[in-house]
C-alpha cells in the first residue's frame, strides 16, 4: 500500500514572500495614473512651502513627505517605463528618485519620534 502522496502527486507551491512597504509603493506607483502623481506633488509641496513660512513645521513636514512622495512616484514611473529609450536621462532621474525617496521617509521619522519623545516628557531631576 502506498502513501497518500504516491497516489495523489501533490505539489507544494513555494510560499509567496511578504511584501513589504517598499513593494506595496511601487506597486501603487507604477499602477496608478501619473495625472495623480502630479497632481499629489502639485498640490501638497505648495502647502508645505505655505505651512513652513508660517511657523508650522510639523504640517510642513507631512506635506512635504507627500509631494515627495509624488515626485518619487513619477520618478519611479518613468524609470519603469522609458528608462530603456534613454540611459543617460534614466541615471539623472535615479538621482531624483532617491532624494525624493529620502525626503518622503526622513520627516515623518522624525515627526513620529518627536511626537514619542514628547509623550516621555522631561526626565525627573534626581
Amino acid at each position: 500500500m502506498g502513501s497518500v502522496s504516491e497516489k495523489y502527486e501533490i505539489g507544494y507551491d513555494q510560499p509567496a514572500a511578504e511584501p513589504t512597504l517598499g513593494t506595496l509603493a511601487t506597486r501603487l506607483v507604477r499602477t496608478t495614473v501619473p495625472r495623480r502623481l502630479y497632481q499629489v506633488l502639485h498640490l501638497a509641496l505648495p502647502v508645505a512651502i505655505d505651512l513652513a513660512t508660517r511657523g508650522w513645521w510639523r504640517g510642513a513636514g507631512w506635506s512635504l513627505a507627500i509631494a515627495s512622495f509624488g515626485g518619487w512616484g513619477l520618478a519611479d514611473h518613468w524609470l519603469a517605463e522609458s528608462a530603456a529609450d534613454n540611459p543617460e536621462r534614466a541615471q539623472w532621474v535615479r538621482v531624483v528618485r532617491v532624494i525624493a525617496g529620502g525626503l518622503t521617509i526622513v520627516p515623518p521619522v522624525l515627526l513620529v519620534l518627536e511626537a514619542f519623545l514628547r509623550l516621555l516628557g522631561s526626565a525627573p531631576i534626581s
